[in-house]
C-alpha cells in the first residue's frame, strides 16, 4: 500500500474509533433530565423524555382568602418560577402543594423565597440614572438556584418533581397586588415518577431571638432527604460593640441522630457560613455561586448596628439525611428570618405557624413560641454541670439523687433534638462579643431505657472530644476523644425494666478541637428485636 494511501487508512480508522468512543461515552453519560446529571439537578431520578409546558399570566388580586395561581395536572417538573409585579411584600404568601399533600411544601412569605429579605424590594423603585447604581434596599442574587433582580425580578430555578399534581397559590393580605409570573415545566407523557423527593421550602422569623441561649431554629424536618441551602436575614436591634450579630457562633446541623451514622456540623463564627470573614462589617456586598453577602449595609453613620441578607446552598458538599434533620443559627437578640430549602420523601410536619402579615414585618416583636410547635418527642435527659474537671470518683448510675444538686450543680432536664443533646443550649458563658464562645468543661447527662424484656442493646454514640459512658451498676467506660463528630457502637446488657445511662461529655481544650465549641452527643439505644429504647429523665 503506498504511504498516503496508508495514512489515509489510518486517520479514517482512528476517527470512526474516536467518534464511537464519544458516541458510547455520551449514550452512558446521563442527560439533563437524569438522575446524577448535574449537581443543579440534586440527584432526582426523572423521566428521560420532557415535553416543555409554559404557563403566562398577569392578573390582579386582593383580600386575605387564598388565590390559585395554576394547578398543573403530573407527572411533571416545575423548571423555572418567575414573578414580577408590585406589591410583592410579606404581607403576600406564597403556597405551592404536591400531589394532594395537606401541608402545603412550600410556604414563605413571595419576596422571601426568592431571597429578597427584610420587606425589601416589596415594589418597583422610580425610574433613574442607572449609573448611579441601585437604590437603597435592593441587592441582586445571582446563583444557578434563585436570582434576583430589579425591578422585583424574582426567578427560582429549584427543580420541583410531582406525579399528580402542583398547584401554586398566594394569599394576598392587605393591599392589592398586581403580578406577571411565567412558569415553565416539563410534562413526562406516558411516563411514570419514580421519583419520591420532593421540593420543601419555609420561612421563619424571630424578633428578637433569645440572647446566648438555645439558638435561632431555622428547620426540624424527617427523612428521608437532601438539605439544599438557605437565605438569612439579620436587622441588629443592639449596637454592634454589645452584641455584633455574628460572634455567638454559626450554622449547626444535626443529622440522623437515631440513624446508623449519625453527623453534627458546626460553623465558627456566623459571617464564616457564607464565605465572608471578619464580622462583614466592610462587606460590599456580591453574589456568587453558593455562598454570600447580597446585602450588608451600616444603618447609622457609625455601623454601630447593621443589617444583611445572606444566603449558603450544600451543592457540592451535598447534605443527605435518613432519619431526620435539625437546623440552628447560634444569635444575638436581633431580628432574624430564614428561609431554608431541602428535598424529603416524608411529607412536611410543620414546626411553626405562619404569622399574620402584620406580624412578619420587619419592627415587630416575634417570641419564641408565639408561633411555634411541638418538636418531635425524641426522649429527655438529666443534665448537670459545668464542672472544671470530671470528679474525682463518679458514683454508679442508679446512686445519682435528683433531689440534690450533684457536685453543687442543680440538675435540669433537656429533651432530645431528634436524638442530640447540645450542652451548648444549656450552659453558655456571660455573653459576650468573643468569636464563638463556649466552655471548657464536663458536663453529665442522665436518663432512664424501659426496656420489655432483658438482653443486650446495640448503643451508637456520637460525639466530640472526650465520652465516658455508664450502665446500670456496671463499670465506666471511656470511649475516648474524638477530635471532631463521630460516631461509635458499644453493646451494653439491660435488665427487664428500667435501666440506667450515664454520659459524662468533656469539652476539652478548644485550641486542639477540630469542631470549634462543640459540645454534643447523640443517643440510639436499639434492642435485639430492632426496637428503639427512648430515653426517659426520671
Amino acid at each position: 500500500m503506498p504511504t498516503n494511501e496508508f495514512f489515509t487508512v489510518l486517520l479514517i480508522t482512528v476517527g470512526v474509533l474516536v467518534f464511537s468512543g464519544s458516541m458510547e461515552q455520551a449514550a452512558a453519560s446521563p442527560g439533563p433530565d437524569e438522575q446524577g446529571g448535574s449537581i443543579y439537578e440534586w440527584d432526582l431520578n426523572l423521566p428521560s423524555r420532557a415535553v416543555p409546558r409554559r404557563i403566562s399570566r398577569t392578573f390582579n388580586y386582593s383580600g386575605d382568602e387564598p388565590v390559585v395561581l395554576v394547578e398543573i395536572e403530573g407527572p411533571g417538573c416545575i423548571r423555572r418560577f418567575w414573578v414580577t409585579g408590585a406589591n410583592l411584600g410579606r404581607n403576600v404568601l406564597l403556597r405551592i402543594y404536591f400531589d394532594g399533600e395537606e401541608a402545603p411544601s412550600v410556604e414563605a412569605p413571595l419576596n422571601d423565597f426568592f431571597g429578597a429579605m427584610h420587606n425589601l424590594m416589596a415594589d418597583r423603585y422610580p425610574p433613574r440614572d442607572p449609573a448611579e447604581g441601585l437604590p437603597d434596599g435592593y441587592y441582586r442574587i445571582n446563583t444557578p438556584f434563585f436570582t434576583v433582580q430589579p425591578k422585583t425580578g424574582f426567578t427560582s430555578h429549584m427543580p420541583m418533581p410531582f406525579a399528580e399534581s402542583a398547584r401554586f397559590e398566594i394569599v394576598p393580605g392587605e393591599g392589592t397586588s398586581r403580578t406577571y409570573y411565567l412558569i415553565d415545566w416539563h410534562e413526562y407523557p406516558e411516563q411514570e415518577m419514580q421519583e419520591t423527593m420532593r421540593f420543601r421550602a419555609r420561612w421563619r422569623r424571630e424578633a428578637p431571638v433569645r440572647d446566648y441561649e438555645d439558638e435561632f431554629l431555622m428547620l426540624d424536618a424527617d427523612g428521608p432527604g437532601r438539605l439544599v441551602g438557605f437565605m438569612f436575614s439579620v436587622d441588629m436591634l443592639q449596637d454592634r460593640h454589645k452584641m455584633r450579630w455574628s460572634h455567638a457562633g454559626a450554622d449547626n446541623i444535626y443529622i440522623d441522630g437515631v440513624g446508623t451514622h449519625p453527623a453534627y456540623l458546626r460553623g465558627i463564627g456566623g459571617e464564616d457560613t457564607f464565605g465572608a470573614s471578619y464580622s462583614g462589617g466592610d462587606n460590599p456586598g456580591g453574589t456568587s455561586l453558593y455562598a454570600d453577602v447580597p446585602y450588608y449595609i451600616w444603618k447609622d453613620d457609625g455601623g454601630d448596628y447593621q443589617k444583611l441578607a445572606a444566603y449558603r446552598f450544600f451543592a457540592h458538599d451535598s447534605i443527605r439525611f435518613d432519619e431526620g434533620i435539625h437546623m440552628r443559627f447560634a444569635s444575638r437578640a436581633h431580628d432574624i428570618a430564614s428561609t431554608v430549602y431541602w428535598y424529603s420523601a416524608a411529607p412536611v410536619r410543620p414546626f411553626h405557624t405562619m404569622p399574620p402579615p402584620e406580624k412578619r414585618m420587619p419592627g415587630t416583636e416575634v417570641l419564641r413560641g408565639d408561633y411555634d410547635l411541638p418538636l418531635p418527642d425524641y426522649g429527655a435527659w438529666r443534665v448537670a454541670g459545668p464542672f472544671d474537671v470530671p470528679p474525682a470518683s463518679l458514683p454508679t448510675a442508679r446512686d445519682l439523687d435528683f433531689d440534690v444538686p450533684f457536685n453543687g450543680r442543680e440538675w435540669r432536664t433537656f429533651s432530645s433534638l431528634r436524638g442530640f443533646v447540645d450542652f451548648n443550649h444549656i450552659y453558655r458563658p456571660e455573653p459576650s462579643n468573643d468569636n464563638s464562645p463556649t466552655l471548657e468543661a464536663v458536663a453529665v447527662a442522665r436518663a432512664v431505657l424501659h426496656a420489655p424484656d432483658a438482653g443486650e442493646a446495640t448503643l451508637t454514640l456520637g460525639w466530640d472530644d472526650r465520652l465516658v459512658i455508664q450502665v446500670n451498676d456496671g463499670a465506666p467506660l471511656d470511649l475516648g476523644e474524638h477530635r471532631y463528630f463521630r460516631s461509635q457502637t458499644v453493646h451494653a446488657p439491660l435488665e427487664a425494666g428500667e435501666n440506667t445511662v450515664v454520659l459524662w461529655l468533656n469539652n476539652g481544650d478548644q485550641t486542639e478541637s477540630m469542631s470549634r465549641g462543640g459540645w454534643v452527643f447523640s443517643f440510639r439505644a436499639q434492642t435485639e428485636d430492632g426496637a428503639i429504647l427512648r430515653p426517659q429523665a426520671d
